[in-house]
């Protein structure tokens, strides 16, 4: 994913337009854990096997403005800081108090990154390269562009991480109660034509069976989230 990509992400949080491209939840005061969907689904999409949203982790000043972001492809983290807001300490802090502690208390033993000098530069190398030592990265070959930092010496000294759920109303619980039943109906209705012309359906009538029950399972997590808020 490109900087320009990441950017735009950054300005539709900013800018109040995420829409359904981007889904987040806070996880400490200057960062929130976030699914950003690059396309939406549609009817027309090829069948493919490797579909999917990104994790990102957004960083927030002091003022909540977003200024940067860390996406997270598991093997590797990029990172990337809004150019106005770079050489200020968000990123460093943002990946010693809550993402890291976020990505070692998801059960990820090992973090890798990847820093190559040829890609980004010699001056966003020096600076990417300096946050990475400074939160106990390792570089792992000859060449210092790959380095990896052990659950087991990460410095937890700095973690603030604090969960809070994100705002959802009412309107947009029934509307994902409604999307849920539209599934159910299609799966359903698929079935049914799989059973008529090939007189097998591979079980698939019990998985929107499955599907069904999630109409009443959001409407449940609607009664419990209004609860917990009193």
């Amino acid at each position: 994913m490109t900087e320009r990509e990441i950017r735009k992400y950054i300005d539709r949080l900013n800018n109040g337009k995420a829409g359904e491209s981007i889904f987040t939840r806070q996880i400490s005061k200057t960062v929130d854990v976030a699914k950003v969907w690059s396309k939406q689904p549609k009817m027309t999409d090829k069948v493919t096997g490797n579909f999917g949203s990104y994790r990102f982790f957004f960083i927030r000043n002091e003022t909540n403005e977003y200024v940067g972001a860390v996406l997270d492809m598991y093997d590797d983290l990029h990172w990337y800081i809004v150019p106005k807001k770079r050489k200020q300490g968000y990123l460093t802090t943002a990946l010693k108090e809550s993402i890291l502690p976020y990505l070692f208390y998801d059960e990820r033993e090992t973090q890798r990154i990847t820093i190559e000098k040829g890609a980004i530069g010699e001056t966003n190398y020096i600076n990417s390269k300096s946050v990475a030592i400074k939160l106990g990265f390792k570089a792992t070959n000859e060449a210092e562009s790959e380095f990896e930092l052990r659950q087991t010496d990460f410095n937890w000294d700095d973690e603030n991480f604090e969960e809070i759920n994100s705002e959802i109303d009412s309107e947009r619980f029934e509307q994902l109660r409604k999307r849920a039943f539209y599934a159910y109906k299609t799966l359903y209705k698929i079935s049914d034509e799989l059973l008529m012309t090939v007189n097998d359906d591979k079980e698939l009538k019990e998985v929107a069976d499955e599907v069904k029950k999630y109409t009443w399972k959001i409407e449940d997590l609607e009664w419990e989230n209004k609860k917990t808020k009193g």
